[in-house]
Parts: C-alpha cells; structure tokens; sequence
C-alpha cells in the first residue's frame, strides 16, 4: 500500500466518523471532537492529494480543514452558553 492511500484512509474514517456522529446526534455541530476530527481528517486528505497531485482535492480539504479550524477557534473565543457541542436556542 502507498503511503498517500494509508494517509486517505486515515483521514476518511476521521472525516466521516465525525459526519456520522453528527448525523446520529452523538455530537453537535461545535462540539471539540467533531471539530477537531474534521481538522486533521481535512488535513490527512489534503496531505495525500498533494502527494498524488490532485489539486483540487487539496483545494476542496484544505478549505474544510480551515473552516474547522475557525470553528474551533471560536469555540474557545465566545461568551459561556449552552454546555459544549449542544444546539443554541
């Protein structure tokens, strides 16, 4: 196996661990560990796009991962509300 489909595999299950608890209401939307999963998951595919030169899909992950990042980074910025990763009223 190539090192660029062993760090796609990794990053899939990331990404999609975290889309399925999500979906099955594990975890909500600023939950730390969606976000987080979604980072380095975004970041694995982007690494293994790179390595096989597919340039769009760095684009598409690299994107994702920064947009989880600024997630996240709001998660430790804002005022206290509702407990961690719970839906806002």
């Amino acid at each position: 196996m190539r090192a660029s489909q062993a760090i796609s595999i990794v990053g899939a299950v990331l990404v999609l661990g975290a889309f399925g608890a999500l979906q099955f209401r594990m975890v909500g939307p600023e939950h730390r560990g969606y976000l987080t999963a979604n980072i380095l998951g975004s970041g694995s595919l982007a690494v293994a796009a790179t390595i096989e030169g597919l340039w769009a899909f760095v684009a598409l992950n690299t994107i994702w991962g920064l947009v989880s990042l600024r997630s996240l980074v709001v998660t430790f910025t804002r005022e206290p509300g509702p407990a961690e990763g719970e839906p806002r009223e």
